[in-house]
């Protein structure tokens, strides 16, 4: 019943975050001009008839901003579920009862879960590339940032969830290792 709390409270904190960041994203794109300008350049040029369809430039551009801000808010909110689930899996690790060598085996297994904010991070450069072709410059923007933030993810993650763990465990090993 305790992991279940446990995990319910995460889940609700975590939706909170989530909310909180789409929120702000959405905030700041429709309050503040310069962040706005990240997602693509506004104008207000006619493009006139295409193919019996009437639009304008600035319309077709509002479009590629929000669809670039809503694939940032995702890749960002993606990239703090992946934290949330690597903190529970290196928790358990942490917290079961099984020897240093098994703990280590373990790590060595959830290595992954460090590693899917770059992979996250790729797909938002891959993705990028659908946003390129409406708007070039807020490609561009999700392509850097989601790799960006990946490699920070997955830098801040391997030194603080990883790097403790398995320091402790190495020197319970060698411990064990040297009583005998």
């Amino acid at each position: 019943m305790k992991n279940y709390l446990k995990y319910i409270i995460s889940a609700v904190v975590f939706l909170l975050i989530a909310a909180a960041v789409v929120t702000g994203c959405i905030y700041c794109y429709n309050h503040v001009p310069d962040f706005r300008n990240l997602f693509g350049p506004g104008g207000t040029e006619v493009l006139g008839n295409t193919a019996d369809v009437r639009q304008t430039l600035a319309q077709r551009s509002e479009r590629a901003g929000l669809l670039a801000l809503y694939l940032f808010a995702g890749i960002v909110v993606l990239q703090i579920l992946m934290l949330f689930i690597a903190v529970h899996v290196f928790g358990n690790i942490r917290k079961n009862q099984a020897s240093p060598d098994i703990k280590l085996a373990q790590i060595a297994n959830a290595d992954i879960f460090l590693d899917l904010p770059l992979y996250i991070g790729l797909f938002g450069s891959v993705s990028s590339f659908m946003v390129m072709s409406f708007s070039s410059s807020s490609g561009q923007l999700i392509a850097y940032s989601s790799t960006l933030i990946g490699i920070l993810f997955c830098t801040i993650m391997r030194v603080c969830l990883m790097y403790p763990l398995k320091s402790k465990l190495i020197a319970a090993v060698k411990t064990a290792e040297n009583s005998k």
